[in-house]
């Protein structure tokens, strides 16, 4: 008897999935672990295996179109089997199990093996990060390469080392040509989930500046030490990450997560990090951040932001996340409004560090290093004046970081 093919669940706030490519036509032969297709969902590209073996009989969803999950999107069976075409967006009724919150819904019809996000180069040309890498050093892109080499599938290394760009006529001048990048893969995902939290979230943002000094005289007492014994080059973010756990433990309910019954507040700091891909932003999470000291969250938080670009993300990484950070401190910004990264009720915007002259205790002017800190936060599960608190709190806990010594 043929077997059903659904569009897999992968989390619990996924609704909806697209296959993204076929690796498998009607008629071809399918074996236990061979990679059926490609969804796109989360952030993250997901390679689907087959759990039967047999031919692939039918093929019902065309790449790019957007399914609602167990819908039935294939069949595999005998080779002279005949299976009834289901009617469009089909789903059945899959018993999902029961997990602590943060969960990873089960897969009940497929095996999944190789999770990856989409490549860094070009706009979801599939490459390895060997590939990749190789590119990078030759100046080209991965884009490049699989536009002029007829028949790739995925981007090689061998496809790479054997590249050779197409030579320019010397009279040729190069006017520019528009390009237009199309709703789909991360790009899709990142404009639905800020649409969405845009348009069902009542946001706002508050800004508070602190002073810097202590907290860059600290990290500069301890940066070699700690490099030295840990292999860690302790930054400006790790820090701010270590104290807002802290902040978040004495104001437990900023720390939660807005879903249809009501406020989540969770006992578990699961603290996201967002990282900026040349195609889109990736937010891992550190599950239990409140339980590391310093040195072990820089170590966490180097672990999961090194994941996007190596490729080795896995769905619990970007789920169950309860308090993301977001930095633009490397640029020319000083303050933003960052969109809340739903269902997680607030995100913290950092912005650059910058001179200010003031005057000190004694009324004399001196020069001092500020940081705009930017809280944006869900008005329907916090009000006003325990955000504010939340945000002075980490505010006073920078700006007087040995306090954490008697806590």
């Amino acid at each position: 008897m043929a077997k059903e093919v659904l569009m897999p669940k992968l989390s619990s706030t996924m609704d909806q999935g697209h296959v993204t490519q076929w690796f498998k036509n009607v008629g071809d032969p399918v074996k236990v672990g061979d990679v059926v297709f490609e969804v796109m969902t989360d952030k993250i590209a997901i390679e689907v295996e087959a759990y039967d073996a047999g031919f692939l009989i039918g093929r019902y969803v065309e790449v790019g179109e957007v399914v609602p999950v167990n819908t039935v999107i294939a069949h595999i069976g005998k080779a002279d089997e005949t299976v009834e075409k289901p009617s469009k967006n089909q789903t059945k009724q899959v018993a999902i199990a029961q997990a602590v919150e943060p969960a990873v819904v089960e897969i009940p019809a497929v095996a999944l093996e190789t999770l990856r996000t989409l490549p860094e180069d070009g706009f979801g040309v599939r490459a390895t990060p060997a590939a990749r890498k190789a590119a990078r050093e030759r100046g080209i892109t991965i884009e490049e390469v699989y536009a002029n080499t007829p028949g790739l599938v995925r981007v090689q290394l061998k496809d790479v080392e054997g590249y050779h760009a197409p030579m320019k006529k010397a009279a040729y001048v190069e006017t520019g040509v528009e390009k237009i990048i199309p709703w789909t893969g991360i790009r899709k995902l990142i404009a639905d989930q800020m649409s969405k939290s845009h348009a069902t979230v009542p946001s706002v943002t508050i800004n508070a500046e602190v002073n810097v000094d202590m907290l860059l005289k600290l990290r500069a007492e301890v940066l070699e030490k700690v490099e030295k014994e840990s292999g860690i080059r302790l930054s400006i973010t790790h820090l701010l990450a270590y104290f807002v756990t802290k902040a978040l433990r004495k104001h437990p309910t900023m720390n939660a997560r807005a879903l249809d019954d009501g406020i989540h507040v969770l006992p578990s700091i699961n603290l996201g990090i967002a990282v900026a891909m040349e195609n889109g932003l990736i937010v891992p999470n550190v599950k239990n951040a409140q339980s590391y000291s310093l040195v072990e969250l820089a170590k966490a938080i180097k672990t999961q932001t090194e994941k996007p670009k190596k490729n080795t993300l896995s769905p619990d990484d970007l789920s169950g996340g309860t308090f993301t950070i977001t930095s633009l401190g490397t640029t020319a910004v000083i303050d933003f409004n960052p969109i809340i990264n739903v269902p997680e009720i607030c995100i913290l915007g950092v912005g650059r560090i910058v001179d200010r002259v003031e005057f000190d205790a004694n009324n004399t002017l001196v020069k001092v290093k500020k940081l705009t800190l930017s809280l944006s936060f869900d008005h329907r599960a916090v009000d006003g004046y325990p955000a504010a608190l939340f945000l002075s709190d980490l505010v006073y806990l920078i700006e007087h970081p040995l306090t954490l010594l008697v806590e």
